[in-house]
């Protein structure tokens, strides 16, 4: 064999093992029925590779002449390219191979048998001990060849270094063998690589699978396009510069060594040249935007621009992501799997296949979030047998304290950046944190968001949440309100505690009423803060509109977030100001407000069996309470609209006193609703308590005092005793029709057509 010849066999041969290597690890990751028998070849084949490669470098010296006028050895170069080429046939054999790459590789079937494969492995085996018998007669050679080398390197000036021209693969991680495709994100991302743009960005919250996307996908370019492709941790400015040294460092550009050199810049610069081999740059978690536009030396200033290369970033905050691309069609918008990719992938990681209903429970419960089925699967296998996906989903649901220790849990994650945390909840107070450095306003709504249901919070409860109405260091005192038994008994101190029950009428039907010019004014400010921060919030992925005028945010993601407050000591404050809201806006339970007091209900079901500890809170508690029994009672639900009226007149009976408004006002709710539920007796004792008492405050000819009056003679009349209903009655009227004034003249009215003697036995009326 001539000189040329061996050298030109030799690479042959190494190019050979090296496409039977890499097909082989594409088969072990989507052929699972045969992977003993493909890692034995694989690592048979990247064996040889290692002595094929030495053997290539002593052919390529022209005095060593060993490899072409040793017989055994020219022998055994032609009969494993041989056997090399009808192993790559039978692995690149199918025709829809390169179609096939884009979609994944699951139709495959591996086209050996066991017996084939020892008989090919024994074969390889030998090849490779004769050929390194003739490495080791010319080690010396070797050596000496490899020192000839690097003292020519030296020599070298380092600006004549010429431009390199083969590809490079900088990416920290592997393939997954476990990848779940996710088919929309995967065309969307090649559909972007092939077209005339530079870069492209995934915006998504933390464990939506981001990075493990970019990750894979990154490792596709390089298979199928050739390119040369790169990885950058962008999370902050030393780990970027870091990854751009290590980038210089394998790309061996001249000067990078000097210290006056900025690294960050020689690496840009090189990047936009056209000389050099096509290239896919990704920045990894590039969040931070101070970092990446801050100042001169901002990160965006290196990232490189040129028609030879591409870059992917992936960021938590689409502000930056929308900054650093230039445009908005360049970025999707990750959010979590769907069911099918969920389940999947928990199967593909638990050891011990999970029931299908348990697991579709689990995955449903964890939001069908990549980071969350990856942890609780971790948890799972480490603490098998004892625990399994639905003992895990029983804990999980089990108690708000089991549910954090779940979700803090920390297996860690191979693919996952070094020091970055493998728990939801620590992965997501990192952009809490980050979200109140940067965006203070935003992050009190979030906390505020918090304290709703996940679905469908209102945004007409969103408002305020800046004022500062509350502190955290506020007293627990009670104030005792406005107490009507405090009051002169002059006619002046009876007219301003009407006035006072009339304003109370609807407890909850009002509405800001500020008007002029300042009013409106400040209202426009507020609105124009909350779209700002609800902006911020949507930027990140933590909320998202579910309706005109609603908005969502994924169970866990609440969860979360109230854990965080809870951590920063400010949990009170959220609760406090959720309870002022929800007593402000529900409204009373008359026909036309049902749509929101339906839509507000499954907010405040949290709080309005829990009564607060803080005396300061307890006023709004109770006064919530009374709208929602009457809704409830409206509704039919008689037995808890009783409790519920209750507890407010008892919280209202010892926050404000028995005179007070507030209670009275429970108390005729309370009233109406033992009437409705037949307790007659009991309805018939709280009315008269009810007229005797504001009889003795207001006065006969208060239209509250009516009321009262007109809603006992109902009780009365079922009864039975229809002479003392209609003998109140009558009394109603004609203190009905001695008032002249007109508030009171119209609410008389009202009360009248409301009387046995008008509609019997029938209606009831709500005091104003």
């Amino acid at each position: 064999m001539e000189a040329v010849g061996a050298v030109a066999n030799v690479i042959a041969v190494v190019d050979l093992s090296a496409k039977v290597a890499t097909l082989c690890y594409r088969y072990s990751q989507d052929v699972s029925s045969a992977r003993a028998d493909i890692e034995r070849l694989r690592r048979q084949a990247e064996h040889l590779q290692i002595t094929l490669n030495a053997a290539k470098i002593l052919v390529e010296r022209s005095n060593s002449p060993l490899f072409s006028t040793s017989t055994a050895i020219i022998k055994a170069f032609d009969s494993c390219r041989t056997d090399l080429e009808y192993v790559l046939k039978k692995l690149d054999s199918n025709p829809l191979r390169t179609a096939m790459r884009r979609y994944g590789w699951r139709s495959l079937k591996w086209p050996f048998k066991s017996k084939e494969i020892d008989q090919l492995l024994a074969e390889l085996k030998s090849y490779e001990d004769t050929i390194s018998v003739g490495l080791q007669l010319d080690q010396c050679g070797i050596l000496g060849s490899i020192k000839e080398g690097v003292d020519r390197l030296q020599l070298q000036p380092a600006e004549d270094a010429m431009p390199y021209k083969k590809p490079h693969l900088m990416i920290p991680f592997t393939p997954d063998p476990d990848f779940i495709h996710r088919p929309s994100i995967e065309e969307w991302m090649n559909d972007q690589f092939f077209r005339p743009i530079q870069r492209m960005a995934l915006v998504g919250m933390g464990g939506f699978g981001k990075s493990k996307l970019a990750i894979q996908f990154g490792h596709q370019v390089f298979t199928d396009s050739g390119s040369s492709v790169f990885w950058v941790y962008g999370g902050n400015k030393a780990a970027f510069e870091e990854s751009y040294r290590a980038l210089a460092d394998l790309l061996d550009l001249p000067r990078r060594h000097e210290s006056e050199v900025n690294i960050l810049a020689l690496v840009r610069d090189w990047l936009q040249r056209d000389d050099i081999h096509p290239w896919f740059l990704i920045v990894d978690n590039a969040d931070d935007s101070k970092s990446f536009f801050s100042g001169e030396d901002s990160l965006a200033s290196y990232l490189p621009k040129s028609t030879r290369g591409k870059v992917l970033v992936t960021s938590r905050s689409l502000d930056t992501a929308q900054r650093l691309v230039g445009n908005t069609k360049g970025i999707y918008r990750i959010h979590n799997m769907v069911e099918g990719e969920a389940l999947e992938l928990l199967q593909s990681l638990v050891e011990t296949k999970a029931n299908e209903n348990d697991a579709r429970d689990l995955v449903n419960a964890l939001d069908f979030i990549p980071l969350a089925v990856k942890q609780a699967a971790a948890y799972i296998n480490r603490r098998s047998p004892r625990v399994n996906t639905k003992s895990y989903l029983e804990d999980f649901f089990k108690s708000e304290r089991r549910k954090v220790n779940l979700l803090l849990s920390d297996t860690g994650d191979l693919d996952r950046q070094a020091g970055v945390s493998n728990s939801v909840v620590i992965t997501w107070q990192v952009t809490f944190t980050r979200l109140r450095d940067e965006h203070p306003s935003a992050a009190n709504l979030l906390s505020l968001m918090s304290q709703f249901q996940p679905q469908n919070i209102p945004e007409f409860m969103l408002y305020w949440y800046n004022d500062d109405f509350l502190t955290d260091d506020e007293e627990d005192t009670c104030d005792g309100g406005d107490n009507i038994t405090e009051r002169g008994d002059d006619e002046n101190d009876k007219e301003d505690a009407g006035k006072e029950l009339e304003s109370e009428e609807g407890n909850g039907d009002e509405v800001d009423s500020s008007s002029g010019s300042d009013g409106d004014s400040d209202n426009e400010i507020e609105r124009i803060a909350f779209e700002k921060d609800m902006d911020v919030l949507r930027s990140y992925s933590l909320v998202d509109i579910s309706a005109a005028g609603h908005f969502s945010m994924h169970s866990l993601v609440q969860f979360c977030t109230r854990r965080w407050i809870s951590e920063l000591g400010t949990s009170s404050r959220w609760n406090r100001l959720f309870i002022e809201l929800a007593a402000r806006h529900f409204p009373w339970g008359h026909f036309e407000n049902w749509p929101i007091c339906q839509a507000l209900l499954p907010h405040i079901e949290p709080i309005i069996s829990i009564k607060p500890n803080i005396q300061s809170v307890i006023e709004d508690w109770a006064g919530l309470l009374n709208p929602v029994s009457h809704y409830l009672m409206t509704l039919g639900q008689y037995s808890r609209a009783q409790i519920l009226a209750e507890a407010s007149v008892e919280a209202t009976s010892e926050l404000l006193g028995q005179d007070h408004s507030d209670t009275l006002k429970s108390k005729s709710t309370l009233a109406s609703i033992l009437r409705h539920r037949g307790k007659i007796k009991e309805a018939h004792d709280l009315g008269a308590e009810l007229v005797k008492t504001k009889k003795a405050i207001l006065g006969v000819d208060h239209e509250s005092t009516l009321t009262e009056m007109s809603n006992l003679a109902i009780v009365f009349s079922d009864q039975g005793r229809l002479n003392e209903s209609e003998r109140l009655s009558r009394e109603v009227l004609e203190a009905d029709q001695s008032v002249t004034t007109p508030r009171a003249a119209t609410g008389g009215r009202g009360v009248i057509q409301r009387s046995p003697i008008k509609e019997r036995g029938t209606a009831w009326s709500e005091p104003p």
